[in-house]
């Protein structure tokens, strides 16, 4: 085999090599593994430095444990949390469900541009999807989708109820969560009604989520790419290039 044909041929090796890449990175499974301090505010998610909420709390002392970055729209996500927190000094709540019985509605709206749900267990695991800027004006309806569904779809800028990740606590169904179109980041905090700055504990938290499908831009550069490398090698096998000395 001549030398332009050898070239030709190791950049398409080269090519197909990226290209089986970059599909398995899509095809994976993403996982990521986050500790969630009691003090963890969701009202405070993508808040800038010294932004107040909440009697008493601010960012970034209180801000809420950014999980997730990136393209997120779409994506199914899943959760499985151990351990627990509260809502003020004292015992820990028992799991990520937090305190059985406990339940209450999160306030709609604390100024920040994100709101509550309704029907949520104090000191539970919570979620909230944002976009890239910074949330602002008017916060979006509540949830109130309680906290044994199977499945649910907040919208951007709505808190979210996780808990362990399950239907029941500590048993039933995994509970699977589908991140909404314009979503750049997830935040993770817990419930409580103010002042987060005095909550004990940590929740420990593993996400899995299928990784979003290849924009078409993406498919298109990798095309692009292999089309070049193609038509070069074509031209040094009809331009008779010969290997340098």
């Amino acid at each position: 085999m001549g030398y332009a044909a050898m070239r030709a041929s190791r950049n398409l090796k080269t090519a197909a090599a990226l290209v089986t890449a970059i599909v398995g990175s899509f095809g994976a499974q993403a996982e990521a593994s986050i500790l969630v301090p009691g003090t963890a505010n969701p009202y405070l998610a993508g808040q800038p430095s010294g932004t107040p909420c909440c009697d008493g709390d601010s960012a970034p002392a209180e801000s809420p444990v950014l999980a997730l970055s990136g393209s997120l729209g779409g994506d199914t996500l899943t959760f499985a949390a151990t351990g627990g927190a509260s809502y003020g000094p004292g015992p820990l709540a028992p799991s990520a469900d937090g305190w059985p019985g406990d339940v209450f509605n999160m306030t709609a709206d604390y100024g920040t541009g994100i709101s509550g749900p309704m029907g949520v267990q104090v000191s539970g695991l919570v979620g909230v999807f944002i976009g890239s800027s910074v949330p602002s004006g008017p916060a979006p309806a509540q949830l109130d989708d309680g906290m044994s569904f199977t499945s649910l779809a907040p919208g951007l800028d709505q808190i979210f109820w996780i808990g362990d990740g399950l239907t029941g606590t500590g048993t039933g169904s995994v509970q699977s969560f589908l991140a909404p179109s314009g979503a750049t980041r997830l935040y993770l905090g817990v419930v409580d009604g103010f002042g987060w700055y005095n909550n004990p504990g940590v929740i420990s938290v593993t996400i899995n989520g299928a990784a979003s499908v290849p924009e078409p831009s993406t498919w298109a550069i990798v095309l692009l790419g292999l089309a070049g490398l193609g038509v070069a090698g074509y031209r040094r096998m009809r331009n008779g290039a010969v290997a340098p000395r």
